[in-house]
C-alpha cells in the first residue's frame, strides 16, 4: 500500500518563507550542488526542489530585508500557473 503525505492549504509566500525552499534558492544561485538527501520529510523536500528551480528562473532578491520580496512571490505564482516550477 502507498501511502500519500499529508496536504495542507498554504500560500505562496508561506512556501517561499520556509526555511527548505531558501536553502534551495540560494544553492542554486550560487552554484552548489543538489543535496539529494538533504531532508526525509517529503514537504521539505518539496519546498527545497521548488526553491533550487526558482532560484534557477528568478534573478532578483528572494527577501527584502525580513520579508519576502512582492516581485518574487509574483514571479514565483506565474512560474507555478505556468508549469515551470512544480
Amino acid at each position: 500500500m502507498i501511502r500519500q503525505v499529508k496536504t495542507k492549504t498554504t500560500t505562496i509566500k508561506g512556501i517561499m518563507r520556509s526555511a527548505p525552499f531558501v536553502r534551495g534558492f540560494n544553492e542554486a544561485r550560487t552554484g552548489v550542488a543538489l543535496d539529494y538527501d538533504a531532508y526525509a520529510d517529503t514537504n521539505q523536500q518539496w519546498a527545497y526542489e521548488r526553491g533550487r528551480q526558482f532560484g534557477f528562473l528568478f534573478d532578483g532578491p528572494l527577501k527584502i530585508g525580513q520579508s519576502i520580496n512582492l516581485g518574487a512571490a509574483l514571479q514565483f505564482g506565474m512560474a507555478l500557473s505556468r508549469k515551470e516550477i512544480f
